[in-house]
């Protein structure tokens, strides 16, 4: 008789682990809503356009180290500079804190099985690899942002930047907006709701107030 009422709870139990479980090799780090996993992939993620915005600067400091330098033109100049600057702040500073560091620990260090919305954790991923991909597409096409860091007006009207550059930069910080948005409620919401029993604010660290602070400041 117990054989008869367990069966079908325990066959329930295994269908509902195989749904969940995650694949193995690169189509489970495809497919993973695992915080730590994320957290993985936004590092290197962030690491290699870490890498990128390091050559850049090193293009730049190569054409000033002397007077008339031909290393590169002023229009490659430009877009270099501009997509130094964006690298360094939207692909790297700002997915490194949140992404990485605060994917990865927050839900460890309040007890959280995982982030308050996992697939909306993967899909802010995407986004941000998306929005680097998209821009630095742009390099290739010879049309990368040119109008500096934060493409500020005039330089940025369409009288003084005719071609497409600009409508690269706006479209890939739009995805990025939206990746940093979602990972920062995320975030917040994961603190706020999913500490364990016991975690009380008084008893978080420090460092889960520091992203909690980044977070709210990027909404």
């Amino acid at each position: 008789m117990v054989s008869t009422i367990t069966e079908p709870g325990l066959q329930r139990a295994e269908r509902l682990e195989r749904i969940w479980v995650e694949p193995r090799g690169v189509l489970g780090w495809l497919t993973t809503t695992d915080h730590k996993r994320i957290g993985l992939l936004y590092f290197f993620t962030a690491l290699a356009f870490f890498g990128a915005g390091g050559i850049e600067a090193l293009l730049i400091r190569t054409q000033l180290s002397e007077p008339n330098e031909k290393v590169l033109s002023p229009e490659t100049y430009d877009q270099l500079m501009t997509m130094h600057g964006v690298t360094m702040i939207f692909l790297f500073v700002i997915p490194m804190t949140t992404g990485a560091f605060g994917n990865y620990l927050i839900p460890l260090m309040i007890g959280a099985r995982d982030m308050a919305f996992p697939r909306m954790n993967a899909l802010s991923y995407w986004l941000f690899l998306a929005s680097g991909l998209f821009m630095y597409a742009s390099v290739f096409m010879h049309s990368a942002p040119n109008a500096g860091w934060f493409d500020y007006v005039p330089l940025a009207l369409k009288q003084y930047d005719p071609g497409r550059n600009i409508d690269f930069y706006a479209l890939g910080l739009i995805f990025n907006a939206v990746s940093s948005t979602a990972t920062a409620i995320n975030l917040i919401v994961t603190t706020f709701k999913l500490r364990a029993p016991g975690m009380s604010m008084n008893r978080m660290p420090l460092f889960c107030f520091a992203i909690l602070a980044v977070s709210l400041s990027l909404i």
